[in-house]
Formats: C-alpha cells, structure tokens, sequence
C-alpha cells in the first residue's frame, strides 16, 4: 500500500477523474482503476466495501464510493476533498450545456436534435429499468410488489408514500423473518471506536446545512423551495443516481411545476452528456429555475444529504450489511423502483411523436446501451440520426 495522500493530493486526483469519468454508476469502475490499481491507495477488499455500501444507502453511487475512498484515505477532509473534486468537472460542464440550451432551443433546425435527445432519455430509462429489474427482481412477490408500485405511480401518487408502502408491504412479505427483530433490538451493533469521530464531523455539517437553508429563507423564499426540494430528492435516491429520476420528476414537474416534463427530459439527456452522475441534472433545473444562483443551490442540496448519510453508515455498515431484516426491505425499496422506473420511461414515451425515424433511433439507442457500448458514442450518434432524419 501507498502511504496515504494529503487532501490536496486527493482533490487533484479526483477532479482529473471526474473530467473523464462517463457512465454514470460505470465509472465506479474507473474509480477502482486509479484508487486499487494504479495508486494503490486503498486493496481490494476495502474498494469493494465501499461499492457494497454504495447500493443500500440513498445517493448517487459512484459519488458514495468517492466519498468512501476518500474517507478511508483522508478522514473527513479526504472525504470532502474527493466528494467536490469529482462533482466540480459534471457542475461546469452541465452549466455551460444548459447556457448553450437555452440559447439553442428556439432555433428551428435544432428542433430534431433536442427530439433525438429525449428519444435517448426514453432508451436510458428503459435500459436503465431492464437492468434495474435483472438484480432486483428474484420472484413472484417481488413482480406483485413492481405492479404496485408502477401503478401508484402511474395513478400520481407520491414517489414517497410508494416507497413507504413497498417497505410495508416488504416488510410484511418477510413475516418469517420477525424473529430476527428481537434479536436485532436485543444486540448492539459492533461499532470500530475509531469511527466515531466521524460523528463531530456529521453534527458541524448539519448546523451548516440548517444556517445555509436559514439563510436561503431569508434572503429568498424560492432559494429555500429550491434547495429544501433537491434535498429531499436526494434523501429517497435509493438504487443510485437513476433512483432520483422518479422523485425529481415528480416534485420538479407534477408538483412544484417548475419546467414540464419535455423540458424535464432534455435535462436528462444534458445529464448523460457531462460526466459524473445523472443527478447533475439538478445544475441544469436550478438554472431554469434561478439562474447562476439557483444552480450552484440545487447542485449543493442534490448531493449534500447523500454525504451526510455515508458518513453517518460508515461506522455502522458491518452491522447493517448482515441483518436479514435490512436486506429485506432494502430489497423491497429496490424492487418498487424498478415499477417506478417502468412508469417514468411510459411518462418519457408518452411525450415523444413516434414517427418511423423515432422508433429506429429509439431502438438502435436501446440496443446500444444494452450491449453497453460507450454512452456518450451512443448519444453523438443518435443526435447525428435524429439531425438527419427526424
């Protein structure tokens, strides 16, 4: 092992990734790459910790594991270091494509463009539910579980009031297992003392993160909206950066009525262009909404609380990873997003005019990310399509 970087160092290393790191969730990938492989900062199994622990808490995943990364190499400054370091490069560049969209989007030759680009957000939902479904669906409860929740949604219910009612119904699936409750409540999690200092770091973020939306009241309520709502998008974001689409559209489009749902798509598909997680598409909503200010408000709320739940799980993962009541209604959350995955890509369906040339795009964009050839090729050439015959 490498002896342990300084903060510094890890910044600049994370924000070289970040300008080049594709994929979203794949990019954990070359994450691994630079931390394991070429640096040797962290081993394996340490890496593959962090990966695990990336999939059972709310947030972007490959954000989660820079943040593990760096607070294993780091401590909290390693952390926060890597955690901003890797957003900053997706922040400038989703910024910068969205000024460009704005400008763009009355033009009328690019109209067939921005058409390509919500047909590649329909084949990225579908992709991304196909795959949500293949390590999420086991059995016949969990498929009586996906209907529910693809209904609910459909029917506009609360992404919320859904996920609560999949934990139920999951937790209640699993009866058998109510014998590990009392187990549960009669042991106490083996917690390392050492990672308890991590709890001063937690509590000072929290009085910041109170001040900051205190702050964002008073100087504008619309400041506060702003930020109070991708928070909360990203405290249900479960099952990775996809898991936020069904919450940030319903609180941004049905709800607050900030941009409509077309408008909603295009932003996903700038997401997909930038590097980083497609949560970024939080920079572009907060700039239609508020302009520059709005824009670093929502990039700042999208991620925050993530951050703060993976700092908090770290000294207790151990515990959680192993309780079969956890894994369970994990289990449950996981599945209910696929059903919501499945409603938001019929949304997404609904709002393109299926014309010939669409459905072939649609379709070698489908099958392009189903073989899982490079996303950004994928959308250069479905744009390169759509700008030719739509």
């Amino acid at each position: 092992m490498e002896p342990k970087p300084s903060a510094l160092k890890i910044f600049t290393s994370f924000l070289k990734l970040g300008l080049i790191a594709f994929g979203g969730p794949t990019a954990i990938a070359y994450v691994r790459e630079m931390v394991v492989d070429k640096k040797k900062w962290m081993d394996e199994k340490n890496f593959n910790n962090g990966v695990a622990l990336s999939q059972i808490i709310p947030g972007a995943s490959v954000m989660q594991v820079v943040a593990y990364v760096g607070l294993n190499i780091g401590g909290f400054a390693g952390a926060l270091a890597a955690f901003m370091a890797y957003v900053l490069p997706a922040f400038f560049m989703m910024l910068i494509l969205t000024i460009i969209y704005i400008h763009l989007k009355t033009v009328p030759e690019t109209a067939s463009i921005f058409e390509a680009l919500r047909i590649v957000v329909v084949a990225l939902a579908a992709n991304g539910t196909l795959n949500f479904g293949k390590k999420s669906i086991k059995n016949i409860k969990d498929v009586f579980l996906l209907a529910v929740a693809a209904i609910l949604f459909i029917l506009k219910f609360s992404p919320f009031v859904v996920i609560f009612i999949a934990m139920i119904i999951g937790f209640l699936m699993h009866r058998e297992d109510f014998t590990e409750l009392s187990l549960l409540l009669s042991s106490k999690p083996h917690i390392d003392g050492k990672k308890l200092k991590i709890y001063k770091y937690v509590a000072c973020i929290l009085i910041v993160v109170t001040l900051f939306n205190l702050l964002m009241w008073l100087i504008n309520p619309e400041f506060f909206s702003l930020s109070t709502l991708m928070m909360k998008v990203d405290v249900m974001a479960f099952g990775g950066g996809y898991g936020s689409v069904p919450f940030m559209l319903h609180e941004v489009v049905d709800v607050e009525k900030l941009i409509d749902a077309k408008t909603f798509m295009d932003g996903i598909a700038l997401g997909q262009i930038t590097p980083g997680p497609i949560v970024i598409t939080a920079t572009f909503v907060g700039y239609l909404v508020k302009g520059l200010v709005g824009s670093i408000i929502a990039t700042i709320s999208v991620f925050t609380p993530s951050f703060i739940i993976l700092l908090s799980t770290v000294p207790i993962f151990d515990s959680l990873k192993n309780n079969i009541i956890f894994k369970n209604i994990f289990n449950s959350i996981l599945v209910s997003f696929v059903g919501l995955m499945i409603a938001v890509t019929i949304r997404f369906a609904l709002s393109v005019d299926w014309t010939l040339s669409a459905v072939i795009i649609g379709l070698i964009a489908f099958i392009g990310l189903y073989k899982k050839y490079n996303i950004l090729l994928v959308i250069i050439l479905s744009l390169i399509l759509g700008y030719l015959i739509l």
